[in-house]
């Protein structure tokens, strides 16, 4: 059984962009993720290694995002989901980066990429 836990428009202010002016000025960068785990073995409550604690997961997002200058969204979205994949004990991500303001005539500019844990999945199947 696979369940998703998700987190909504988590807000970050990074340094993000080609251009020149951007590569000093902060900019909104919005988050919505899905993590894929099976909820199942959450059932001892006792064994609280085994959950994803979603505070973590901000403070990687954050760390990771605060550590240097990104020219693109994408360059973004590809280190969390990987990070993500590597960190957690899940099966499958997917990683929505926002870039409100991006375009003078759109409301939001993003992308959107997933990543499957393929080492976890491999050993869910021989189960």
């Amino acid at each position: 059984m696979m369940d998703i836990l998700f987190i909504d428009r988590l807000t970050v202010m990074a340094y993000i962009g080609i251009n020149d002016w951007e590569k000093n000025c902060l900019q909104k960068l919005i988050f919505d993720l899905q993590l894929s785990c099976n909820t199942e073995f959450f059932e001892d409550h006792q064994s609280v290694v085994s959950y994803i604690d979603y505070t973590h997961v901000n403070q990687v997002i954050l760390s990771l995002v605060s550590q240097k200058h990104f020219y693109l969204i994408e360059d973004v979205a590809n280190l969390i989901a990987n990070t993500l994949i590597e960190k957690f004990c899940i099966y499958w991500v997917r990683v929505k980066v926002n870039k409100p303001g991006a375009i003078h005539n759109a409301c939001n500019v993003g992308i959107c990429v997933e990543r499957k844990n393929k080492t976890l999945l491999k050993s869910l199947k021989k189960s």
